[in-house]
């Protein structure tokens, strides 16, 4: 009898190691994607300092409004986007399938061009990574920052609410330049919390030697 108790005992521990240790490993793989990401993008825009927004990039400010020869999807390169109000600074790389998001934020493939449309990016809130763990703390008048190619777009954020997660009407572009953030909520997997921020400013970056 003691011996069968000790046997059980035994398996609810190795159980018990067992589902802890998935989800660490989930988060391991992920953070450990998003840093050989990160090396690489840095490596790519050696000019783009760490904190955008406490630490001005010296360029040119491009106005918004100014949409002459801007095509209208997204450019190819992956992105890296800054929302200090979280802390949080993650690569965003092209897509949002399963898979996708093991390694970290993603564009879905309805993102038009920053400077023309709607830019839209989910993540998880709470396995691989959680990279939109604490998105619900954003308020209208937060600040975002994402950076593609050679360019920094802030953004400011406008709203933010729940909707079905069939309604893909949110990252549809109208035709004004604005940023879209989707995650899931802990209760439920079929709602979207949803953050819209408008784009306020277009900076283009100076590349060293200039």
């Amino acid at each position: 009898m003691r011996q069968g108790n000790r046997l059980l005992g035994t398996v609810i521990i190795i159980i018990g190691l067992l589902l802890v240790a998935m989800p660490l490993s989930r988060w391991g793989a992920s953070y450990y994607y998003q840093y050989r990401a990160m090396v690489a993008w840095e490596e790519q825009m050696p000019a783009i300092e760490a904190e955008p927004l406490e630490e001005p990039i010296e360029g040119e400010t491009v106005p918004t409004e100014n949409k002459k020869e801007i095509p209208t999807g997204l450019p190819d390169a992956d992105g890296m986007l800054h929302i200090p109000k979280i802390k949080l600074s993650a690569v965003v790389i092209h897509g949002v399938s399963e898979a996708d998001l093991k390694r970290g934020p993603g564009f879905y493939p309805q993102s038009s061009h920053p400077e023309t449309g709607n830019v839209s990016i989910a993540a998880h809130r709470g396995v691989y990574g959680s990279w939109f763990r604490n998105l619900d703390k954003l308020k209208t008048g937060d600040e975002i920052t994402l950076v593609v190619g050679d360019k920094f777009y802030r953004y400011i954020v406008r709203e933010s609410f729940i909707t079905h997660s069939r309604d893909w009407s949110v990252v549809e572009s109208t035709g004004k330049p604005e940023l879209t953030l989707t995650t899931c909520l802990f209760t439920t997997n079929t709602k979207r919390l949803i953050v819209k921020a408008d784009l306020v400013d277009t900076i283009q970056t100076t590349s060293q030697g200039e």
